[in-house]
């Protein structure tokens, strides 16, 4: 997410305006952010961690580029769409047993929403007129909605943005001034 928007990023400042929307998940808060192990080189790997981190980590992105977006015509919003009847839980172990896969797993399938349904909460941020303008927000379906204590807070995200630039070999500032003020309330 945060290497293939900024490199993006002038071609949807001239499109401007313009919307960014960022697919996460209600599952961002269970996510911590592991300054000293972001990649999970340290620490036994555990998908369903890593999977709260890499969905807080998608929140707390849309912070602070919606806070380095400014003025500009464009913005960023992050989304939980729902849970979709999608693949996704075979590569998290969720239905890694047989009672989870043929016990629960035709009652999940009844729940859960189809993925046009789901993906219908992304298209509505990235056309409806009423968010024109809006940005920096977590929306959970249709509903602006408050994201989990740490995905507000900015010292986080202004420091997970500074390690994910170098991480990806990004210029710290990559056409934005360097973040020296708070972000706007």
């Amino acid at each position: 997410h945060f290497l293939l928007t900024n490199l993006l990023l002038d071609k949807l400042k001239t499109s401007a305006p313009s919307r960014i929307i960022n697919l996460s998940s209600l599952a961002h808060v269970a996510g911590h952010i592991d300054f000293d192990d972001l990649n999970w080189q340290k620490k036994k790997y555990n998908t369903k961690a890593a999977y709260c981190q890499s969905k807080l980590a998608v929140v707390l992105f849309t912070k602070e580029l919606s806070w380095r977006l400014q003025g500009t015509g464009v913005t960023v919003n992050a989304l939980h769409p729902g849970v979709a009847r999608t693949e996704l839980g075979r590569h998290t172990g969720m239905h890694s047993s047989t009672f989870s896969s043929f016990t629960l797993g035709p009652i999940f399938w009844l729940l859960v929403k189809s993925p046009e349904l789901a993906a219908q909460s992304s298209t509505y941020l990235a056309v409806a007129e009423e968010l024109e303008g809006v940005s920096g927000k977590y929306f959970d379906g249709l509903k602006e909605k408050s994201p989990a204590p740490e995905a507000e807070d900015e010292e986080v995200a202004h420091r997970l943005w500074a390690e994910s630039a170098r991480l990806v070999g990004l210029e710290m500032s990559h056409g934005f001034s360097v973040r020296e003020q708070p972000l706007p309330k």
